[in-house]
């Protein structure tokens, strides 16, 4: 009777043994798991980059009876390539459609380029260091510009911002109103970043190697991105 008894004690320890060293392992999976969880979360971007195949064009339809566009030159450059930047947008109203013009930028205005020539112009283009994107983008910082355009191709209009803008069909086109005189735009924008433009170049005119993120934004607080890397 002894030896049964101390059989069935032995069965039992191995038991408990074998559960703890089971729950043991549980636990190591699930810390493991909360880890990997926080640093998605919490390790900036620019350390965790995404796995993503990059596009060098974008678009987001919006509420507003348009489409905003984003195109890039290169989704890869090398340390001394500019990036073109050109953001856009198209009606897509069938006919001349009227729309209110707003201030509900989702990113500040003075971190974009918007335009040195048009007081009120609805669209601004911006750059991060870091892979961010629709979901994420008010995690990042714009890099400051320092670009000022040398001149003006067309009239800069009134000081007053535009009230509204009539849509022509299927284009880029808009009659604004500003401060009641009528005046043409086409809503593109382009900017090219390099040593003159961003500090985020250094003296020499190189771009430090990493994940960057472009941003269009517009007043309606319509928001586009996309990305690109520059090599070591």
């Amino acid at each position: 009777m002894v030896k049964g008894l101390g059989a069935t004690e032995r069965t039992m320890s191995d038991d408990d043994a074998a559960y703890k060293k089971s729950v043991r392992n549980m636990s190591i999976v699930l810390a493991a798991i909360v880890i990997t969880v926080f640093a998605a979360i919490f390790i900036p971007p620019y350390l965790n980059p995404a796995h993503d195949e990059f596009q060098k064009s974008v678009s987001l339809g919006t509420g507003q009876g348009f489409t905003l566009y984003l195109d890039i030159n290169s989704t890869a450059l090398s340390p001394s390539n500019s990036l073109n930047v050109t953001a856009w947008e198209v009606s897509t109203a069938p006919a001349i459609s009227n729309v209110t013009a707003l201030s509900n930028w989702s990113v500040p205005v003075s971190d974009l380029y918007t335009s040195n020539c048009f007081h009120g112009w609805p669209i601004g283009i911006g750059l991060m260091q870091g892979h961010y994107d629709q979901d994420n983008y008010s995690l990042g910082s714009m890099i400051p510009l320092t670009y000022v355009a040398a001149g003006c191709a067309q009239s800069q209009g009134t000081s007053s911002p535009p009230q509204w803008f009539a849509f022509e069909p299927d284009t880029s086109d808009v009659i604004a109103s500003q401060g009641g005189t009528l005046v043409h735009w086409t809503l593109l924008s382009q900017f090219t970043f390099n040593h003159s433009s961003s500090s985020i170049f250094d003296g020499n005119g190189v771009l430090a190697p990493g994940v960057y993120t472009v941003v269009a934004a517009d007043e309606w607080g319509d928001v586009l991105t996309t990305n690109f890397t520059v090599s070591a």
